[in-house]
């Protein structure tokens, strides 16, 4: 008994004397970075435009200043191919097959087809068209040419002058013309039998004014649902506009390099761009580097290029210390145009190196 006595006595001492053991350390959680891949190499420094399907299937064609020009198409996985529309293709269709010009802008619409503006010459002759393609069938048609585009966008002569480009929100098409001296904004509803381009709102509105869609440094993308993205690089602001045509502000842009991509948005709906690394600094900039180098500022520096995503009066920086890119590749001079929404990424033609390019976010 006396024992047992001592037994529990070790027992309970031992117990008191007990400490819990320690947690394990809390995994870090993990980091978005941003990832780029390659998908296939094309000529550099050419006016590219890009038409992702968003079932892996990725469209376009790249300008050649009046020369063949051809659609090409690639698949996940596989090899770029010709299809079957061209800018003599379209000539032909116009019944101008002696004339030349350009596909100015390239998208794919709700229903699968292929939607272009082509611009161009005969003789001393303007033309232009808005038209699609079927790539099942390769069939083409000209839903409107010339004088049925200068007439809807009331631009007339002036058409001659301008610069076209699609835009898609949705079941909406966008056909955004620009000059200097004025613009027109055209819309199709797919969903409707027989439609065709009209103009919806002859101005855009703020609740300031309104939106001159004129400068050839601006640029109108797509947004989440059937809204549109417009960055307006000269005032350094980024608007999303409604189908009524009422512009609500985004974000200022001051501190950001001057030559940012035109706006996607990702998962989410929220506006997103890339931001490339900024041109080499001039003497006033040397300055005011000495400067603040003797008045050191709290912000981190940013390592640029950078993905910005913005979410209401907040915005996310991925810069390039979060990439991971493919060997042999320069991020530094990453300098793309535009993004194009594809599935869950972005593609990006990359001018300096003619690199068809996907951008998506990660977890590292």
């Amino acid at each position: 008994m006396r024992r047992v006595s001592v037994c529990l006595i070790l027992l309970a001492f031992l117990g008191c004397d007990r400490r819990p053991a320690a947690p394990p350390p809390a995994k870090p959680a993990p980091a978005p970075g941003v990832e780029i891949t390659r998908v296939t190499p094309l000529p550099p420094d050419r006016p590219t435009h890009l038409a992702p399907t968003g079932t892996g299937q990725i469209f376009w064609v790249q300008e050649a200043d009046g020369a063949r020009e051809t659609v090409f198409s690639i698949s996940e996985g596989g090899l770029p191919t010709a299809t079957h529309l061209s800018n003599a293709g379209i000539l032909e269709a116009l019944g101008k097959p002696a004339g030349r010009g350009s596909i100015q802008s390239l998208v794919v619409g709700a229903d699968g087809n292929l939607y272009f503006y082509f611009a161009g010459r005969n003789a001393k002759d303007f033309i232009a068209a808005f038209g699609s393609f079927a790539p099942s069938t390769s069939k083409l048609q000209i839903l409107q040419d010339t004088t049925a585009l200068a007439q809807v966008s009331r631009m007339g002569a002036s058409l001659a002058l301008a610069r076209g480009s699609i835009v898609r929100s949705d079941s909406l098409l966008w056909l955004w013309l620009r000059h200097d001296q004025g613009y027109a904004l055209l819309s199709m509803d797919l969903t409707r039998p027989r439609s065709a381009l009209r103009q919806t709102f002859e101005q855009i509105r703020t609740p300031e004014g309104v939106l001159a869609l004129t400068s050839p440094t601006e640029d109108l993308s797509t947004g989440s649902g059937k809204s549109l993205l417009f960055l307006d690089r000269q005032e350094q602001q980024l608007w999303k506009i409604s189908v009524l045509g009422e512009a609500a502000p985004i974000a200022r842009l001051a501190d950001l390099p001057g030559n940012i991509t035109a706006s996607s948005f990702d998962d989410q709906g929220r506006p997103i761009l890339l931001a490339p690394e900024p041109p080499p600094p001039s003497r006033n900039d040397d300055l005011e580097r000495s400067n603040e180098l003797l008045n050191p500022s709290t912000a981190p520096a940013i390592a640029y290029p950078a993905l910005v995503i913005f979410d209401g009066d907040q915005r996310t920086l991925l810069d390039r210390n979060s990439f991971t890119v493919p060997l042999n590749f320069n991020v530094r001079a990453l300098a793309p145009t535009r993004l194009e929404r594809d599935r869950s990424g972005w593609l990006a033609y990359d001018p300096r190196t003619g690199e068809l390019l996907r951008l998506r976010i990660i977890e590292r």
